[in-house]
């Protein structure tokens, strides 16, 4: 058999045959193959041991690197937990400091985001410090501060006070300038911090500083009687004055820079000096007693000087003699107690308004020309009044008080511009603003210096083509009604998206624009073409512009009963309705079509071509009867530009639209009604998204964030609101600011305009209170104090491209300004671009070692500012 066959069927034992030989051979090599393999299987066994010890070893090295994994990950969590509670914990921080510090403030914010780059809450904070009015606090004075002069080019700040005759820093950093000491003028410094500048000669106290004009010449006056003054070139002096009772004291340049006023109230001579010889040449006379503060004319022609008792004088500034009657304030005006020695007066830049008061908390303006008190005094301070300073153009008055406060004021308005500048702890006893009108400097009674932000507004007044043969240029006026607050007003103003043209319908002679509407190139600030005449004799209803500014939409008050199809510049003349709103690219216009319009549902109307209609997927002419199964005419409706078809789209709602908004896309559409209902409208599926119950009143405006995420919504219960489209539910609280600081309070009326940032990170808001208000997107907080000072009430916002301009329509009133509408342009760069660069070039310097130990325990230092 050969050795591979299969082995037959084993023999049972209980047989009988005998042994099979072959068998036997085959079961003793089998058994001898197996004893064979085990004896072979001995040598193995280490190895296998060793395989058992690997496999031991890796699943003890894998359970390692799994805990050490877990470990690793547990501990950058427990990192990020850490960093992103020292970030939220650095932007409380720099909210609470934004008066008392308003640098580290600016700072610490910064560390915010460099913690945790990714925190919306720590750039929120950062661009909260880029807007804080306080710029910087300059402190370590011996005592209070008495006055502060900016110099005519703007780079140098200089100071003076108690136990302090001068300080001068550049404006640019804050660095200090080493200022000679003495007569001998020997450059030593008194060795003080950046915000310490250096001592002069052998004054002690400085109680009034002031520049020439052409920046050669600083003058300084003691407490003593003394004044030097100095040459800001070669830092040689003078000095004279004779030694006299400590007193308040006052300076002025005269425009020229050849003299030099000094007074010193009741207590001491006033004098006029020649600056370059160093002598007196004159001293200036009145039966009132002896003058307080003074202020030269722009044209150098006129000295003034404010008396105790309210009396302001004029002299002529050669001779030093009087001039004409004393400037008296407005009959009924408080007369302040004839012995007090706080004062202020201040020539605007034209030389045209004078503004005074001594011993009042009053301000009064006064016509030179005419020496008349122009209407009320200004009021509004609860302590005296003690300085005031024009800005560069005169339109803001500056002022400061006795009760820690400043004003600014709007000069043709003569209202109050937004809320008052707080941080000094006591009276605030000098203002001046910078040149350029950016900055303002204040010296306090609580041993600081303060450097503000101001706001920059540019004010364009629009004009039209004189009437009746006159010619030239005359102001888009209306009416002077007998009472102006109870008039209602139904002119219209709109913006393109850009910012670049506005299309307003004014008062045109006694009556409205009936018709007609202008068109203005904003960046050019100038009219484009002539008046546009919509309906010779019906006041317009609506207008929209589309996103461009080259295509205008816009409707009369009648045309639904009259028939009339909508005007388009330059488009299809089958559209119908009031217009609401173009969609971002211009390719859909969205009106409201009333359920009387006999023209309704694309039927033909005066010869105009019939609309085509439809809904979702539906397809269908108007007929005059359903369309789509709805009732054609009664709501919305969306039509494609520039072919005219158009698709139904909400209907049903409460009373009538007020404002509509398409989002990036133009897939959705929001519509406002008077009911203060939002409505979503699904624009390609043509149906409803849902209704939010956003106002309590009559939504105003509406507008979409540039990703189409959110909605913002404003109404006349003077509120705006952020809503998450996706969800339809409000995103954080109502846009109302809360007190932070100086009080921040929401809109006092209607909000009527609100418009995003190109970035979506901040927006702004627009009143009847004539405000406008920034907030920050991510957390609804507002940003900086209001912007004031228009006339009358926001009508329209649009930012520029790159969001570094924010532009406003503004109804004036005329008793106010002479002007129905003007166009505002706000400077937003602060919150544009790299937010922390800004705050960073704001505080002019990085966190110091000791600071980010004290702020930032437990990590390394890092500059936050390189």
């Amino acid at each position: 058999m050969p050795a591979d066959s299969p082995d037959p069927p084993p023999t049972s034992p209980a047989s009988d045959d005998p042994p099979d030989p072959a068998l036997a051979g085959r079961v003793s090599r089998r058994f001898s193959d197996a004893v064979a393999a085990r004896r072979g299987w001995r040598p193995a066994k280490p190895v296998v041991v060793l395989a058992a010890l690997v496999v031991v070893l890796l699943v003890v090295v894998g359970g390692l690197v799994v805990v050490n994994g877990a470990v690793r990950d547990e501990r950058d969590r427990a990192r990020v937990e850490r960093d992103q509670a020292l970030s939220r914990q650095l932007s409380s921080q720099s909210q609470a400091m934004a008066v008392e510090s308003p640098q580290l403030a600016r700072l610490l914010a910064v560390a915010s985001a460099r913690i945790v780059p990714t925190s919306v809450e720590a750039q929120a904070a950062v661009r909260a410090a880029t807007v804080t009015p306080q710029l910087a606090v300059l402190g370590g004075f011996s005592g209070e501060m008495h006055a502060v002069a900016f110099g005519p080019d703007g780079t140098t700040l200089a100071a003076a006070g108690r136990g302090t005759p001068l300080r001068v820093w550049q404006t640019d950093g804050l660095t200090p300038v080493p200022w000679p000491q003495g007569e001998a003028g020997n450059g030593q410094s008194d060795g003080g911090m950046a915000d310490r500048g250096m001592a002069v000669g052998r004054m002690e106290d400085g109680m009034a500083v002031a520049y020439g004009r052409d920046g050669r010449h600083l003058a300084v006056a003691s407490a003593t009687g003394q004044v030097r003054v100095w040459d800001t070139r070669t830092r040689e002096s003078w000095a004279g004055g004779e030694s006299e009772p400590w007193s308040r004291r006052w300076t002025a340049f005269s425009p020229d820079g050849k003299l030099l006023a000094t007074t010193s109230g009741s207590t001491g001579a006033s004098r006029l000096w020649d600056v370059g010889s160093g002598r007196p040449v004159a001293a200036l006379h009145s039966l009132d007693g002896a003058p307080g503060p003074v202020a030269f004319s722009p044209d150098g022609s006129l000295l003034a000087a404010a008396y105790p008792g309210g009396l302001i004088r004029t002299f002529d500034a050669t001779s030093g003699r009087l001039t004409g009657d004393p400037l008296r304030p407005a009959r009924g005006s408080v007369v302040p107690e004839p012995r007090e020695e706080a004062g202020a007066l201040a020539f605007g830049p034209g030389g045209r308004i004078l503004a005074g008061t001594t011993g009042s908390e009053h301000i009064q303006l006064w016509n030179v020309a005419t020496r008349r008190a122009m209407g009320r005094p200004l009021t509004g301070h609860t302590g005296l009044i003690t300085s005031a300073a024009f800005n560069s153009d005169g339109s803001v008055l500056a002022t400061a008080g006795q009760d820690a406060t400043i004003r600014l004021w709007d000069v043709r308005a003569r209202r109050p511009l937004g809320e008052p500048l707080t941080g000094h702890t006591h009276a605030v006893n000098a203002v001046a603003f910078s040149p350029g009108g950016d900055l303002l400097a204040s010296a306090g009674a609580d041993a600081t210096v303060r450097l503000w932000r101001v706001p920059r507004g540019v004010r364009q007044r629009l004009t039209l083509p004189g009437t009746s043969g006159a010619g030239g240029e005359v102001p888009a006026d209306r009416p002077m009604p007998d009472r102006w607050y109870e008039r209602q007003d139904t002119t219209q103003a709109v913006l393109s998206a850009d910012a670049a043209r506005l299309v307003v319908q004014p008062y045109d002679g006694t009556t409205p624009g009936y018709g007609a509407v202008w068109s203005w190139d904003v960046k050019g600030a100038r009219r484009l073409g002539e008046r546009l005449r919509i309906r010779p004799d019906d006041l317009v209803d609506g207008m929209a512009l589309s996103p461009d500014g080259r295509v205008l939409a816009a409707s009369g008050a009648d045309d639904a009963a009259r028939g009339l199809n909508t005007t388009i510049l330059d488009g299809p003349a089958s559209i119908r309705g009031r217009p609401l709103t173009y969609s971002p690219d211009g390719r859909l216009l969205a009106t409201e079509v009333p359920s009387e319009d006999p023209g309704a549902g694309g039927q033909e109307a005066n010869g105009g071509a019939s609309g085509q209609v439809t809904e979702g997927g539906a397809t269908g002419q108007g007929t005059g009867g359903r369309t789509a199964g709805r009732e054609a005419g009664g709501g919305v409706w969306i039509w494609a530009m520039p072919g005219g078809q158009a698709r139904v789209g909400p209907a049903g709602y409460a009373g009538r639209v007020t404002a509509a908004a398409f989002d990036p896309r133009g897939a959705s559409l929001a519509v406002g009604t008077s009911d203060g209902s939002v409505l979503l409208w699904d624009v390609a599926a043509g149906r409803s998204r849902g209704t939010l119950r956003a106002h309590t009143l009559p939504v105003t405006s509406l507008a979409f964030a540039p990703d189409g995420r959110l909605l913002l919504s404003s109404g006349e219960d003077q509120r705006a609101r952020l809503w998450d489209v996706s969800t339809a539910h409000p995103q954080g609280a109502p846009l109302t600011a809360q007190p932070q600081g100086a009080p921040l309070i929401g809109h006092t009326g209607p909000v009527r305009a609100v418009a995003f940032a190109p970035d979506g990170t901040f927006l702004a808001t627009g009143g009847q209170d004539r405000t406008i208000r920034l907030w920050d997107t991510a957390t609804g907080r507002p940003l900086g104090p209001p912007l004031a000072g228009h006339g009358g009430e926001v009508r329209a916002l649009a930012f520029t491209g790159d969001g570094r301009e924010l532009v406003a329509a503004v109804a004036d009133l005329v008793q106010v300004t002479g002007d129905a509408y003007t166009v505002w342009k706000w400077d937003t760069t602060a919150l544009t671009g790299d937010v922390t660069a800004t705050a960073c070039a704001q505080a002019a310097r990085s966190l110091a070692r000791e600071e980010w130990a004290a702020h930032v325990p437990g990590l390394p230092y890092r500059d936050v500012c390189p």
